[in-house]
């Protein structure tokens, strides 16, 4: 009786198909944090209006009622990646918040509580844009003034980690907070911040 044996893939075939498992394992990790239609799963907090427009998530200072304030998750996270698109105005105040334990609803602000990332369309000041707020300054002038950029935030164990359009701006090892809400700031009037293309990676 002979017996044969039977051939092992071809090693370009087997990367192949372990490249695609890898790729859809990979693709699948990631989930939006905001559905393009509604706000649903976030709450707004303080006077600033935000709304839906073109999949977009819009912040602004409504003239007859103005005022700043958050747009924050009801959920709350601890280790994960986090990326995003905004634009701002130039001249404008944003940030992101991330492991806020108050919601925005804090005695100080989530910057203060948790770890905000700033956004600031304004040259030469303390937390430039990419920034982790007071605990660890980006440098300056890596925004793009009236362009949409992009951030990759990076939150493990006690480090927070931030990357601006490609580039890491900011790291920091602190035990401030570990858990908290995701948020999203409209900080100055007379201006308007945009987020698309929220997702997350927990």
């Amino acid at each position: 009786m002979t017996v044969r044996a039977t051939p092992f893939p071809r090693l370009p075939s087997l990367l192949c198909v372990l490249m695609l498992a890898f790729s859809a394992s990979a693709a699948a990790d990631w989930k939006p944090l905001f559905n393009g239609k509604d706000l649903n799963g976030w709450e707004p907090v303080g006077k600033a209006v935000w709304r839906v427009e073109d999949k977009m998530i819009v912040g602004f200072s409504d003239p007859a009622n103005p005022g700043t304030g958050w747009l924050v998750t009801r959920r709350e996270y601890s280790d994960f990646r986090l990326r995003l698109k905004f634009w701002i105005t130039p001249g404008g105040n944003s940030g992101v918040a991330v492991r806020d334990p108050s919601h925005a609803r804090g005695a100080r602000t989530p910057a203060h509580l948790g770890y905000e990332i700033q956004i600031l369309d304004v040259l030469h000041e303390k937390n430039p844009t990419g920034s982790i707020y007071d605990l660890a300054p980006a440098p300056d002038g890596k925004i793009k003034s009236g362009h949409w950029n992009e951030f990759l935030i990076t939150c493990k164990g006690t480090r927070i980690e931030v990357v601006l359009n490609g580039e890491k701006v900011a790291e920091t090892d602190n035990n401030r907070s570990r858990r908290g809400a995701i948020g999203l700031q409209m900080h100055s009037a007379n201006m308007t911040v945009k987020f698309r293309d929220l997702e997350i990676e927990e």
